[in-house]
C-alpha cells in the first residue's frame, strides 16, 4: 500500500456538498507539484479540462518543432519561404516557454490507451472512466524543441535581413 501511496495519487469525486469544486483542482497541483508517477483523476470535468490543458501544450510543441524543421529543410530549397516556417516556429515556441514550459502539468501526459492501469490500485476508484496521467521525463523534448526553435529562428533572422538588405 505504501507503494501506491508514493507513485500513484487518485483525485476522487467529492460528494459531500459543503466542499467547495476548487479542492479537486488543489489536490490535482500538489499531486503535480509532489511530482507523483501516475495520477488518476475521477472528476469528469476537472478530468477533460486537463487533457485539454495538455493537449494545447502538446500542440504547441509539436507545432514549433515541425515547422521548424520545415524552415530549416524549405530554406536550402527556396531561401524565402523558410520565413512563415520560421515566425511560426518562434511564435509558438515562445508561447510554450512563457505558458507552459514551467506549468507542473508540462511534464505529464494523458494514458489513453490504458498502459499504466497496472500501476491503480482498482479497488480506490470508484468512477467507470477516470483520466490517467503518467508523468515522463521531457528533458530530450525540452532539448530537440529549444534547439530547433533557436536554429529555426537564427535561420528567421538571417533571411529577414538579406531580404530587407535587397
Amino acid at each position: 500500500k505504501q507503494w501506491y501511496q508514493r507513485r500513484v495519487r487518485v483525485i476522487h469525486e467529492t460528494v459531500d456538498s459543503q466542499a467547495p469544486p476548487e479542492r479537486c483542482e488543489r489536490e490535482l497541483d500538489k499531486a503535480m507539484l509532489s511530482k507523483h508517477s501516475t495520477i488518476v483523476i475521477e472528476p469528469h470535468q476537472l478530468g477533460e479540462e486537463c487533457i485539454r490543458y495538455i493537449r494545447v501544450g502538446n500542440a504547441l510543441h509539436k507545432t514549433a518543432v515541425l515547422s521548424g524543421l520545415t524552415a530549416l529543410g524549405v530554406s536550402a530549397v527556396r531561401a524565402g519561404w523558410c520565413v512563415p516556417f520560421g515566425g511560426v516556429s518562434l511564435a509558438c515556441a515562445a508561447a510554450y516557454h512563457f505558458s507552459w514550459q514551467h506549468d507542473p502539468a508540462c511534464k505529464y501526459q494523458v494514458d489513453t490507451a490504458g498502459h499504466y492501469l497496472h500501476r491503480i490500485p482498482l479497488e480506490q476508484l470508484t468512477s467507470p472512466e477516470p483520466v490517467i496521467l503518467v508523468r515522463r521525463d521531457d528533458t530530450v523534448r525540452k532539448k530537440l524543441h529549444n534547439t530547433v526553435a533557436c536554429a529555426a529562428a537564427v535561420l528567421l533572422v538571417y533571411q529577414l535581413t538579406s531580404l530587407l538588405k535587397r
